[in-house]
């Protein structure tokens, strides 16, 4: 037998030696591998086996789905709901508005006033004449006689509109007498906007282009 014998540092520097036994070199017998061989195998197959599954499993799916799940459209997504207006569905809307702003005038109730104006300047203008007729505790009485109203344009969120109308106001004190101290009919040309706001079309702008008094 062969004596083989390896120094390994023990304790402080100090140096044992191992005695181990070797059997004799066999040069016909086939060497174990060494263990980086194996790993590398094992690491191959697993990428071969991976890339079998992923491309069995991509087979599987195209095989049985849609090549086009959705055409002429994106996957997943639904229309979104129209909330247009036509031309008559946008007079038809504007009158009803009128409604309620002849209304609040009449009342001074400033309760009325989101349900025909949305949030933005006009609003502001409406909520601030109502409340100065309750300070004066009256109310007033407009008149409007629309000649002409007609779309100037017409978007999915945003209606513009041009009214002509003769307009008059009386303005009655709690009693019902008239108190108005100035009063005149007027020509106005005004510039309306509706918007689509909280799930419905209301009054976002009022611009009144042009006055001339009416004999």
């Amino acid at each position: 037998m062969g004596i083989r014998l390896v120094s390994v540092q023990h304790g402080e520097g100090r140096s044992m030696q191992d005695t181990t036994t070797r059997a004799p070199l066999d040069e016909n017998r086939p060497q174990p591998r060494p263990p980086w061989v194996r790993m590398v195998a094992i690491a191959v197959a697993i990428a071969l086996i991976g890339g079998i599954l992923i491309a069995a499993i991509q087979g599987v799916t195209n095989s049985g789905a849609d090549s086009d799940p959705n055409p002429g459209g994106a996957a997943g997504t639904n229309p979104e709901p129209d909330f247009s207006l036509t031309d008559e569905e946008a007079i038809k809307r504007f009158h009803e508005l009128d409604e309620l702003r002849v209304r609040a005038y009449e009342t001074a109730d400033i309760t009325l006033v989101s349900q025909f104006a949305g949030s933005g300047p006009f609003k502001e203008q409406v909520v601030g004449e109502l409340r100065r007729l309750r300070e004066d505790d009256v109310t007033a009485s407009p008149l409007f006689e629309t000649e002409e109203l007609k779309i100037t344009a017409n978007a999915p969120d945003q209606v513009e509109m041009r009214q002509t109308v003769v307009f008059d106001v009386r303005f009655f004190d709690e009693s019902g007498k008239d108190v108005t101290e100035e009063s005149g009919r007027e020509r106005l040309v005004v510039d309306w906007t509706l918007e689509f706001e909280s799930d419905r079309w209301l009054w976002t702008e009022a611009d009144i282009t042009n006055a001339e008094p009416v004999e």
